[in-house]
């Protein structure tokens, strides 16, 4: 197995890890990244349309 095959096998193991002991905070963490997102292409969307 190579490299990046082994972190991306260890990432997914620490996700479900983390969501099966703590499901509240994943869940929290999501809706919060969904947040950052948002205003994130909401910001250049402004951006965009003030050229």
């Amino acid at each position: 197995m190579n490299g990046k095959k082994i972190t991306t096998i260890i990432v997914i193991l620490f996700i479900v890890f983390f969501v099966v002991n703590s499901p509240k905070e994943a869940a929290d963490i999501v809706k919060s990244t969904q947040h950052v997102m948002a205003h994130a292409f909401s910001s250049m969307s402004e951006f965009v349309k003030n050229l």
